[in-house]
């Protein structure tokens, strides 16, 4: 693992920019909130009148106009009973016989003045004539009248089928307006919650966006430090040997010259393929200018100046 090792992902500018949006979020929140609760509470107050304004129009019909419409049902049903027809009827015959009687009166009043005999075949005559009038006049009186009672009830039933039905479609619509308003209400209170929400999951795509990509380019990158590792084994160059790097760590024997400690190791997050070196937390402690310190922290090793080769075993 030659020369500078694999940067671990830069989680700071993804920190940042997710902290950037959750206060914005909060920011919003805060804003938005006494707003929301003052619609809340106009929505609300909307609802609660119109439903006492539905109830008023409910309780109008109920105990104003029903019984109104009642009466008038039973008058309307009045209208269409043979009694009351027969009662139209009487007076109407009446009438036309009230009105024969003086035409009659009138008449022989006339023929008394040009000094007609009342007894007469001649007046007799002409009284028949008139009774027949007279009795004409009466059926024609009492059909009209009949006729007259029917039409006058069919035309009041159906007067009475049309009262009221535009209060009970008012108290209907002030209900249903009550309802919209109450809805309207709740969506309005959950606003700025929703929105607090939506920015929490913009800042959480944020982070796991970044996260993925550079833990991604770290996982490429270390995949190419194992292959790096491969071609600088045993070119008797300075590779990375710091046992922090390392795992599967086995002790196989010494160097014959040096008498450090061999190991047979793995590097981590490396192609794991094993390796056969020494460790550079050994070889500080006996060859501290054969070791030096990598940018980032981590140790290296000469293996060229120790004389001593590593190779994948």
């Amino acid at each position: 693992m030659g020369g500078k090792r694999q940067p671990t992902p830069d989680y700071e500018p993804m920190k940042k920019l997710g902290e950037r949006q959750l206060a914005f979020a909060e920011r919003q929140y805060a804003e938005m909130k006494p707003l929301a609760e003052r619609v809340y509470g106009q929505q609300m107050a909307a609802q609660e009148q119109q439903m006492r304004q539905a109830q008023d129009y409910y309780d109008y019909q109920k105990n104003t106009f029903r019984p109104v419409e009642q009466g008038l049902v039973r008058d309307a049903e009045r209208f269409s009973t043979e009694g009351y027809r027969e009662q139209l009827a009487g007076q109407a015959a009446a009438a036309a016989g009230r009105a024969f009687g003086v035409q009659q009166e009138m008449g022989q009043r006339a023929m008394a003045s040009r000094g007609v005999n009342p007894n007469s075949g001649a007046a007799m005559a002409l009284q028949a004539q008139g009774n027949l009038g007279l009795a004409a006049q009466r059926a024609n009186a009492m059909t009209g009248a009949r006729t007259q009672a029917e039409q006058l009830g069919f035309a009041r039933r159906m007067d009475v089928t049309g009262l009221g039905r535009n209060l009970a479609g008012a108290s209907t619509a002030a209900y249903g307006g009550a309802t919209s308003a109450g809805s309207a209400g709740m969506n309005t209170a959950m606003a700025p919650g929703s929105q607090y929400q939506q920015g929490m999951g913009q800042a959480g795509q944020t982070y796991g966006g970044i996260l993925n990509n550079q833990t991604s380019q770290f996982n490429t990158g270390l995949n190419a430090q194992g292959e790096v590792i491969g071609s600088v084994a045993g070119a008797g160059i300075a590779l990375l040997s710091d046992r922090r790097l390392k795992q599967n760590i086995e002790l196989v024997g010494r160097d014959e010259r040096t008498m450090l400690p061999l190991y047979e190791f793995e590097y981590i997050n490396g192609s794991g393929r094993r390796f056969m070196g020494v460790m550079a937390q050994d070889v500080v402690e006996s060859h501290p200018d054969m070791v030096f310190t990598m940018p980032d922290g981590f140790m290296a090793v000469n293996y060229a100046g120790l004389g001593i080769e590593m190779v994948e075993v």
